[in-house]
């Protein structure tokens, strides 16, 4: 893993299916499933922010920024706007 362009299929990945996953729970529960995806990812950068470590070496430490960026950060955006999509279908067609 040496460029961005090695994570295309990861990052196209982490951008639809946790929000239309998400997306789909919240149609059914509604505004819990936004609030679950909240928590996960604060729980996810609470364990990010506790296994830091700011000895990594450089190669390591450029891996782990990718990650960060092109899977993680896109993968939680998703799921918050899918939840939040979901939940406002919930509000106004109610539970299928």
């Amino acid at each position: 893993m040496d460029s961005p362009l090695d994570l295309i299929l990861p990052t196209l990945a982490a951008f639809t299916l946790p929000g239309i996953a998400a997306w789909y729970l919240a149609r059914r529960h509604g505004l819990a499933v936004f609030w679950a995806s909240l928590i996960a990812g604060a729980l996810i950068m609470l364990y990010g922010w506790f296994t830091a470590r700011p000895t990594l070496a450089p190669d390591v430490a450029s891996r782990h920024t990718l990650v960060i960026y092109f899977v993680l950060l896109p993968a939680f955006m998703s799921m918050v706007f899918g939840a939040i999509v979901g939940a406002w279908q919930h509000r106004a067609h109610g539970a299928p």
